[in-house]
């Protein structure tokens, strides 16, 4: 049984690469879209601020906690993989962290639609926000009046 245990440190060794790599990759997405994103506000003129790589920093650590936790099924997974190899001489089961690469597929599709998504739609949401906020100043502001009127 331990040749059979050495036999797997190969493949150990791959699987461990393979989700480094995703581990990498993943912040490669990150940071492609926080290029992008930089790059957007630069085109509308805006000022690069520290609340949005601080939003990018939270963004990141959600990610890498759940990745980990995927990670972490994973290496259960392939522990049981590798019991059943050497113990039982299933040697069909692959050894493969693969919800680490499901979890870091998705994490690269949500930072790719955020690349890609428009800057017009941000810009659209913002000035939104900046009508609603007229629209109740200028309420509060006719209140005022009225109430002035009503005094007189």
């Amino acid at each position: 049984m331990n040749e059979n245990l050495i036999g797997q440190l190969p493949n150990v060794v791959l699987a461990i690469a393979l989700t480094a790599g995703e581990y990498l990759l993943v912040l490669f997405a990150i940071l492609a879209d926080l290029a992008s994103g930089l790059r957007k506000a630069r085109k509308r003129g805006e000022a690069r601020r520290s609340k949005a790589l601080r939003r990018t920093v939270e963004k990141a650590a959600t990610y890498y906690n759940a990745l980990a936790a995927l990670t972490i099924i994973d290496a259960m997974q392939i522990s049981a993989v590798i019991y059943l190899r050497a113990a039982c001489g299933y040697e069909n089961i692959p050894l493969f962290p693969v919800l680490t690469l499901l979890g870091a597929i998705g994490i690269a599709i949500i930072e790719v639609k955020s690349i890609y998504e428009k800057a017009d739609e941000k810009e659209q949401r913002n000035f939104d926000d900046a009508a609603e906020i007229l629209t109740r100043y200028l309420k509060m502001m006719n209140d005022k009046q009225l109430f002035k009127d009503k005094r007189q």
